[in-house]
Parts: C-alpha cells; sequence; structure tokens
C-alpha cells in the first residue's frame, strides 16, 4: 500500500521514521517499500558528481533525478530537496518548490532556512504541499564540506533552534529534519515539537533518521562523518565482481556460448 504523508508523519511516539536519499530510478526500486521516505537530496552534489559543495546542483538537475525517483517509488514517498538559489526571497522560492512539484508529481519538499520560511510553508500548506524544514547544520550555507560546523556549541544555539523549530511547525512543516548537532539540543527540540524530528547526525532520540544511501553502503571513499554507520562495504563487493570479470574476458571465458547468438 502506498504510504501517505498522514500514516509516515503521524508516527512520533509511536514508531521510528525511515528514511533514505535516491537519486536513480534503478536504486529506488531496490528500496521502495524498505523505508517510508526517499528523499531526492542535493547530496547527489557530492556523491554523484564529486563536487564539493551541495550548491551545484540547479532544479532542472533536480527535476530530473527527482522523476526517476519517483516513477519507481510505488509505497514510499518521495521528497526532493530544494536546490540552492541566491534569490531566495519567498516568492522565488514558492514558485520553484511549485515548479518542481508540478514536473516531478513528488509527494513533499525539504527545505533548508530558518523562520525566514514561517510564510513560505504557511503559503505551500495552502497549496497543499507536505514541506519538511532543516534546522541545524545546513550544508547549503557552505561553499565548501570542509567548513561544516556542528550546530549547538553556542550558549544562544539551543533557545534559537528551539524557538525556529516552534514556528516552522506552527506554519505547517509536516517534519523537521535536524543535523549535524549536539545530542542534548536534538532532544530537547524532539521533546517540544508535535511534528516528528528527522535526524542524521542528531542523535537516536529524534522521531526517524535519515542517511546518505551511499554512505551506509559504503560506495563514497573512505572519509566520512563521525555519524555514519557503514552497513555494508559495496565498493569492495564491486571491485571483486569487475575483477572477475576482466580476468573472464582476458581469458575469453567470457563471453561463451551461453552468452552468444549461434
Amino acid at each position: 500500500m502506498k504510504r501517505s504523508i498522514k500514516s509516515v508523519f503521524n508516527k512520533k511516539n509511536k514508531k521510528k521514521i525511515i528514511c533514505l536519499t535516491s537519486y536513480s530510478y534503478n536504486y529506488t526500486k531496490i528500496i521502495d517499500d524498505l523505508v517510508d521516505v526517499v528523499l531526492v537530496g542535493d547530496s547527489m552534489s557530492n556523491v554523484l558528481y564529486g563536487m564539493d559543495s551541495t550548491r551545484t546542483i540547479d532544479d532542472q538537475i533536480m527535476i530530473n533525478h527527482a522523476t526517476a525517483v519517483k516513477k519507481a517509488a510505488e509505497k514510499s514517498l518521495v521528497f526532493f530537496d530544494l536546490p540552492y538559489n541566491k534569490d531566495f526571497s519567498e516568492s522565488n522560492t514558492v514558485k520553484r518548490v511549485l515548479s518542481v512539484m508540478k514536473k516531478t508529481s513528488c509527494d513533499g519538499v525539504k527545505i533548508e532556512g530558518n523562520t525566514e520560511l514561517e510564510d513560505v510553508i504557511k503559503y505551500l500548506k495552502k497549496k497543499n504541499v507536505p514541506v519538511m524544514a532543516h534546522l541545524g547544520l545546513q550544508p547549503q550555507k557552505f561553499s565548501s564540506t570542509k567548513k561544516f560546523k556542528i550546530y549547538g556549541k553556542k550558549k544562544e544555539d539551543l533557545n534559537k533552534i528551539i524557538s525556529d523549530s516552534l514556528c516552522l511547525e506552527k506554519a505547517g512543516a509536516v517534519s523537521i529534519l535536524l543535523e549535524g548537532m549536539l545530542t542534548k539540543i536534538a532532544k530537547q527540540v524532539t521533546t517540544v515539537l508535535a511534528i516528528p524530528t528527522i535526524g542524521i547526525g542528531a542523535s537516536e532520540f529524534c522521531d526517524g533518521q535519515i542517511l546518505v544511501s551511499e554512505d551506509m553502503l559504503g560506495m563514497y571513499g573512505n572519509n566520512h562523518p563521525k555519524f555514519v554507520k557503514r552497513y555494508e562495504d559495496l565498493s569492495k563487493n564491486i571491485k571483486i565482481a569487475v575483477k572477475k570479470y576482466a580476468k573472464e574476458v582476458n581469458n575469453s571465458k567470457f563471453p561463451n556460448k551461453k552468452f552468444r547468438y549461434d
């Protein structure tokens, strides 16, 4: 059965919300129904295109990937990251979200930002567009991943993020993603909110979790954030398969009668 916004985001205090990223049709086919939400993340800039910042993804690139993912997802919800744009005005942000939604038929959007998104979320709610807010470490604010800083080390951080999260919840966000922050802050934000929090580097106290698939499957280098747990080493398995393929080709064992047309 196809998941609904209500069935997924009404799980707070009942069952964890499971999320992963995907940028392709084939991979989405594999994970569909195993997760509640598939996020077409701008993290593709790093793990797919080899860039050092998520800012290199534009709306058209997102549309291309989100369309493929949505086509493959028969049961999981599909959200997309609204790409970075220098024009972060309310009117332009709304226009871009509605355009991507129309062209991809995604189930919702994730937007990085703080209280400046209040009216954007209110408007999108009226247009029946579910919004996942994104607080804490916000990658689009950095020109390089090397500049990332863990959120919550300043005294004023706790009060600010609680105020921001309550504002965005009141505006109509269906959930809030909390990234790269101290455990005590993620825990308190999750406690005060009625809507669920999705954590990435924000402790087990969040209502759900998300990881970049390439990270958790061991397909993206050896250097990764502390919060990443590798559940498989697909890079190793792929190398073994490719070496076997190359060896059989060199030894004229592939193709053979079984794989040819006589």
